[in-house]
């Protein structure tokens, strides 16, 4: 069973990963109001990232006003509490006020301006403690300069993404009203709204078809692991649901790698005359081990016979290998893939 690991992200190996996503954003345009580019990073850990991403979407969104002095966290509804955790001091509700104050005044102006962000993260993660962290990490940086850029949770991001399903398909329907019943769109299950997301948890392929639903077609899935087993199991989780994401690279950090070194980190076929137990069942044909596997390689990949395809994946194996250098040890491994039409979608 592989171990699961948990591996910081620091500030070089996060600004790789944003450039590895090729975040682009436009600056706003006056009287142009479209739909934001969000993104979705699960494990906010210290707050390393999720800086480097404000960052990156920094021009989208005009100057905010004064930034709320109370926390800005949001928590996940059922989220799980540990038996010594506290109860939060300060729950957030938008467009709920105990008085006519200055800083209910600041809060809402703050809400006001959310509310027209041409870019925004959504960064979850099960403890307070880190979420807590990571917001006082980038309200401190240059003033809070990126701190309207980030909304923060506190949750399990299967949860945060029931949530966002639900309160998005209630805006859909108050929107549509009665004539949803008279269009063909699901106003139960709203669009794909997420342009990217990262996972950064242990565990994190078993949040992969959580994040499939909401992930834009061409869309990118990032994924950070500690060791190059674990993207495997990205690889073969996505396989074996058949999981709407084509493999763009895989690229391992640590020190002295500046740029990240490329990984070839796939599932490959066993050749059935390569392997001795076949052997025996092989000896009475008349055809030659070569031919055997000439005939495997120009085997199309879209067979229309279930039962071989299944036969396949079972004999295959996973293949883990660097593409090019010396071997270095620490850092982790980023899988990234983008996400192709389905069928359910055609």
């Amino acid at each position: 069973m592989t171990p699961r690991l948990v591996t910081p992200i620091y500030a070089a190996d996060a600004n790789l990963i944003v450039s590895l996503l090729d975040i682009h954003v436009a600056p706003p345009t006056e009287g142009e109001q479209s739909a934001p580019l969000e993104i979705l990073e699960s494990g906010t850990g210290h707050g390393s990232l999720t800086l480097h991403l404000a960052r990156a979407i920094q021009a989208a969104n005009s100057n905010p006003p004064p930034l709320p002095e109370k926390s800005q966290i949001q928590y996940v509804p059922d989220r799980p509490h540990r038996p010594d955790e506290e109860a939060p001091k300060t729950v957030r509700k938008e467009q709920q006020s105990d008085g006519d104050t200055a800083e209910d005044s600041r809060q809402k102006q703050w809400d006001t301006w959310r509310a027209s962000r041409g870019a925004v993260i959504h960064t979850v993660d099960v403890s307070p403690k880190f979420s807590a962290h990571a917001e006082k990490t980038v309200r401190g940086f240059r003033r809070g300069i990126y701190a309207g850029n980030v909304d923060f949770y506190v949750g399990h991001v299967e949860n945060w993404i029931a949530e966002q399903i639900k309160q998005r398909a209630a805006a859909l329907s108050a929107s549509t009203g009665f004539l949803s019943s008279l269009t063909s769109r699901d106003s139960t299950h709203p669009d794909p709204f997420l342009s990217y997301a990262i996972l950064d948890m242990p565990s994190a392929h078993i949040r992969i078809p959580h994040v499939a639903q909401i992930l834009k077609r061409d869309g990118f899935l990032a994924v950070f692991m500690p060791s190059i087993t674990q993207i495997g199991e990205c690889i073969d989780l996505i396989r074996r649901q058949r999981l709407p994401f084509v493999q763009e690279k895989v690229v391992e950090l640590g020190a002295g790698i500046s740029g990240g070194r490329q990984w070839d980190v796939r599932f490959a076929v066993k050749k059935s005359r390569a392997d001795p137990s076949s052997w025996a069942e092989s000896s009475s044909s008349t055809e030659s081990e070569e031919g055997a596997v000439q005939q495997d390689q120009e085997e199309p990949a879209s067979s229309s016979n279930i039962e071989e395809e299944a036969a396949k994946e079972e004999d295959s194996v996973l293949v883990c290998r660097p593409k090019v250098g010396t071997r270095i040890v620490g850092g982790g491994f980023v899988g990234i893939w983008r996400r192709i039409e389905d069928s359910a979608r055609k």
